[in-house]
């Protein structure tokens, strides 16, 4: 198939923000539609203003709207966005594939999915080409207000597998709570896993700090104090995975720590301090990696440890398995999306 002359795709996620793991979303998906020119649409007043005095609008109004993973359903103020550029991109069509949908059970700071908000994204659904989720989980919500869609995964998992030796012993750790966390307190998490890696460390075990962003640095400090373990802050999402994929386990708490550690089939330790790190881990049959944030104590990490480490082979090859499955699936979709916009796919 010849390309169209433009080939023109609207992005709307948390992209150029500091966390590798919404840009980890962005690289995933330019890298599905190669010789597309991919537009950001704005999401400040100061982007919007930029984009109506530029011109950028009319090329957003010839373009295809691709919402970014993460999870953006069911939260108000996304639904503001997507409706704005819905109307802007409207002639063109959208597609959503592998998103998250906020669980109304969690009721955060900021999450704003109360006062049965996710009911109010059917119409707007409704009208795309394609809604495809991250997990079961949010296939389950969508489900429950009308809307049957497909479990394809995280974009992210599009990234390419690292080739990296694992380094046994060494423990990986990231300790990131974004907007807010079951239990609402991140200290008496950092304190007990601060605890846990002490005696880890005491029986031969080594730690590596891996931030996904800049605000992780606090807890991954705390976590580690009087350790002498090496924190790293990759510069890029393929780094983060090689350093992931360096670990003979990865405790973490940031969802796309946990992803970006599956494409080397690292066992994690999942800190579950939102609903949608349970989403992902369900979508790779990892059910057992999970902790969550008010429930944990220094015990049941130490003894998660010991029996992470200790069926170690078998979680390889379920990891694998099921990522390589998603990775199929994602890989469908974007192709299926590719041919929309006329474009070549290798």
């Amino acid at each position: 198939m010849t390309r169209t002359a433009d080939a023109l795709v609207a992005y709307l996620g948390w992209q150029r923000m500091g966390n590798i793991g919404d840009d980890a979303i962005y690289d995933a998906v330019r890298s599905q539609l190669p010789g597309a020119t991919v537009l950001d649409l704005p999401r400040f007043p100061r982007e919007k203003m930029y984009a109506a005095a530029t011109g950028l609008n009319r090329s957003l109004r010839r373009s295809t709207q691709v919402l970014g993973g993460g999870t953006l359903i069911g939260r108000r103020h996304w639904r503001r966005l997507v409706t704005r550029s819905q109307a802007l991109t409207r002639n063109n069509g959208s597609y959503a594939i592998g998103v998250g949908v906020e669980d109304p059970v969690f009721v955060g700071r900021r999450s704003g999915s109360s006062k049965g908000e996710l009911k109010r994204w059917v119409p707007i659904l409704s009208e795309f080409h394609t809604v495809s989720v991250r997990g079961p989980r949010s296939a389950e919500l969508l489900s429950d207000v009308g809307l049957d869609v497909n479990v394809s995964g995280d974009p992210a998992l599009l990234l390419p597998r690292p080739d990296v030796a694992t380094e046994d012993g060494l423990i990986g750790l990231n300790l990131g709570f974004g907007d807010d966390l079951w239990g609402q307190d991140p200290a008496a998490v950092a304190n007990q896993i601060s605890s846990a890696t002490e005696e880890l460390v005491s029986r031969g075990h080594r730690f590596l700090g891996i931030l996904m962003n800049r605000a992780d640095r606090r807890w991954t400090e705390q976590a580690l104090t009087g350790l002498n373990a090496q924190i790293v802050h990759p510069t890029d999402a393929n780094a983060a995975a090689h350093e992931l994929a360096r670990c003979s386990l990865a405790i973490v708490s940031r969802l796309h720590a946990g992803i970006l550690a599956a494409l080397s089939d690292t066992p994690v330790i999942s800190l579950e301090y939102q609903p949608k790190c349970r989403d992902f881990a369900l979508s790779i049959n990892d059910e057992r990696s999970l902790i969550r944030t008010d429930t944990l104590t220094t015990t049941t990490i130490i003894d998660h440890v010991h029996h992470t480490l200790a069926d170690t082979p078998h979680i390889k090859t379920t990891t694998h398995n099921a990522v390589t499955h998603l990775r199929q699936q994602l890989t469908n979709e974007y192709t299926t999306l590719a041919h929309q916009l006329g474009l070549d796919r290798p």
